[in-house]
């Protein structure tokens, strides 16, 4: 199971994907969490330098979160799911469209 928690910033994703991960795991289901950009030791160099790096226009942004979504899926999602194991994600596709295709 891949379920992703979308929504503004301080709407509750953290807390709703740490409740939902405690729920299941009380199940006996093998669970793996994580946010985007993110998850892996380049998401979160990325996720750094989008959120406290210099100006950029909003293709290179929109890149720079997609390399991030794609060492995320081919590190930690895909692995994951193969094995069987749930995956609980704070922000994933969705996001990204929002902010990056239509806020920006």
């Amino acid at each position: 199971m891949l379920v992703s928690f979308e929504g503004l910033d301080g709407s509750g994703k953290t807390t709703q994907v740490e409740r939902l991960r405690r729920r299941l795991e009380a199940e006996g289901r093998a669970v793996v969490t994580a946010r985007e950009p993110g998850g892996t030791p380049l998401g979160e160099e990325i996720r750094a330098l989008v959120l406290h790096g210099h100006e950029m226009t909003p293709w290179a942004e929109a890149l720079l979160y997609a390399a991030a979504r794609a060492e995320l899926v081919a590190e930690i999602v895909a692995p994951a799911l193969e094995r069987g194991d749930d995956v609980i994600l704070d922000r994933y596709l969705d996001s990204s469209v929002v902010y990056q295709g239509v806020a920006r």
